[in-house]
């Protein structure tokens, strides 16, 4: 296999108007168009580490080395460019490996959820048309190549070069899946275009593209708790590799007390992670303990980040001060569509940011108060889901499925979910509203609001609460007030569990709902207040 030669790749801020797909489209006039050439870029970073896990620690030469060595292995099972490839597995340093090694081949990589059944599995394997499978599960419908083989790959070393492949902008790059909480998951199929796209947002975002970096520059050590099989964790994988950074990953499940421990010894800057899982963290008793003074920032995904759990993070670490960010986006739009940071936000319930520079943002049919479906526009839209039409209308707008509002300075809000909403007798009403309510409540960890079926009104409102683990439970009476003093009257739940469990989450760090009112359900849906922890 031939070297790859050094592309010339420009990352610009100037916007421009285009097209995607023949429809309008704000773009960045200079942008990179193949992922593989990102590894290209990361040369300049020789003698730094990338990748550490437990003991194991790779240099960006020596996971250049890898990918190239894992790359032949994938070319010796047939693999071409164009051709799928499922990876499915936990966060680890040979996931990261093998996602890169599919891109130098030109292949596209469909990302799999370690979570999924062996039957979900296999459906999406069929779906996605993959040729191999990269993975520890044994199935029979394709071609597999195990995670222990990669690691014997990764530890011997071998010297060899990355191969070439011709790649235009607009070939598939990746197969993301949505997260599948109401059925079987749809696979998104995303372009070189896309993955870039939304990267080089990001980066102007932050202030850190590559062409504005010196080669003295200081990268970011991220901390990377939530799954790098969703567009986030693609997104840090590349990132980092542009910005000399380093990707530090938990070796095993999540632990509060392992998370505190790589922050300390690891000297971690960044940590992405999900409210539940910051939760965790600050209700751990031993937080104190451990020196976390490097934390910087601690960019939020998943859902909503209630102003007490900002004030919180500020206040266990206090580096971080303006840094809790809010990223908004969704798989069908390939990623980001609007960002904040800081007081901008934090004074603000509900507030997310304001569009990134290439995205435009609408509001569908909205209410009296200005609220309806978010739509948005950027280059970054998908090819489409597999075996189906395109994601975005004729005009080029993608339907978030989100209700929110746009005030009056430019920033947009998201108050719920155009399927979240529970009509009540006639009314409508938004569960994120009851929500963020909810979670204003000092001792109120986390809530989930439902709609619980009711033979007068077809539904009413429920409300599922967890406390912090050092508080006491708050009564019901004490949050219908609270409740009565900031919504409507019919927004007030009329149902209410209080409980010291978790809620159930999806993969990707929101509330597992259907599950949520399944286990009520089981008891009873009647009022319930749980003392005892589970």
């Amino acid at each position: 296999m031939q070297a790859l030669e050094q592309p010339e790749i420009k990352w610009g801020r100037e916007v421009v108007r285009g097209t995607v797909h023949g429809r309008p489209s704000l773009m960045y006039k200079d942008r990179p168009h193949r992922v593989r050439d990102l590894l290209i870029g990361a040369r300049r970073w020789t003698g730094r580490e990338l990748l550490v896990q437990g003991e194991r620690r790779l240099t960006f030469e020596q996971h250049e080395q890898a990918v190239a060595a894992v790359a032949n292995r994938l070319a010796a099972y047939g693999v071409t460019k164009g051709d799928r490839v499922l990876l499915l597995g936990f966060n680890s340093i040979e996931w990261v490996v093998a996602f890169w090694a599919v891109q130098s081949l030109g292949a596209v990589t469909a990302l799999g959820n370690s979570w999924w059944s062996d039957h979900e599995v296999d459906t999406l394997v069929r779906k996605s048309e993959s040729k191999l499978m990269i993975s520890d599960r044994e199935l029979h419908s394709v071609p597999r190549v195990s995670f222990a083989e990669l690691r014997s790959i990764v530890d011997a070393g071998d010297p060899a070069v990355l191969p070439e492949a011709e790649v235009s902008d607009e070939d598939p790059a990746v197969i993301m899946f949505s997260s599948g909480t109401t059925g079987t998951p749809k696979g998104i199929l995303m372009s070189q275009r896309t993955i870039i796209g939304n990267l080089h947002n990001l980066l102007a975002m932050t202030r850190r593209l590559p062409d504005e970096l010196p080669d003295d520059y200081v990268g970011t050590t991220s901390l990377q708790t939530v799954p790098l099989f969703h567009l986030a964790g693609v997104q840090v994988s590349c990132a980092t590799l542009l910005q000399g950074g380093k990707i530090v990953m938990l070796n095993g499940k999540f632990d509060p007390a392992e998370v505190l421990r790589l922050i300390q010894e690891e000297k971690v800057k960044s940590w992405g992670s999900i409210p539940t899982m910051v939760t965790r963290v600050l209700d751990y008793p031993g937080l104190s303990e451990w020196d976390t003074s490097t934390l910087k920032s601690v960019p939020l995904g998943g859902s909503a980040v209630p102003a007490n759990l900002r004030e919180r993070i500020r206040q266990a670490f206090p580096n971080v001060k303006g840094r809790v960010g809010s990223l908004y986006g969704l798989t069908e739009s390939g990623g980001l569509l609007a960002a904040g940071a800081g007081s901008e936000i934090g004074d603000h319930p509900g507030r997310v940011g304001k569009p990134l520079p290439v995205v435009e943002v609408r509001i569908a049919n909205p209410d009296s108060e200005g609220i309806g479906e978010i739509m948005g526009r950027t280059p970054n839209v998908p090819e489409g889901y597999l075996g189906e039409g395109p994601i975005e209308d004729e005009d080029g707008w993608i339907a978030t499925g989100d209700l929110g509002r746009i005030d009056d300075e430019g920033y947009l809000y998201v108050t719920g979910r155009v399927k979240e909403v529970i009509i009540r007798g006639g009314e409508n009403i938004a569960a994120a509203n009851v929500e963020n309510t909810l979670l204003s409540h000092p001792a109120v960890a986390d809530a989930g609001v439902l709609g619980v079926p009711d033979k007068d009104l077809g539904e009413i409102v429920g409300a599922v609460v967890v406390p912090h683990a050092d508080a006491g439970l708050p009564g019901i009476e004490e949050l219908t007030q609270l409740c009565k003093e900031k919504l409507a009257r019919f927004e007030v739940p009329e149902r209410w569990w209080i409980r010291r469990e978790q809620l159930p989450m999806s993969g990707i760090g929101k509330i597992a709902k259907r599950e949520l009112l399944q286990q009520w359900t089981d008891r009873g849906l009647e009022d319930l207040v749980d003392e005892n922890r589970p």
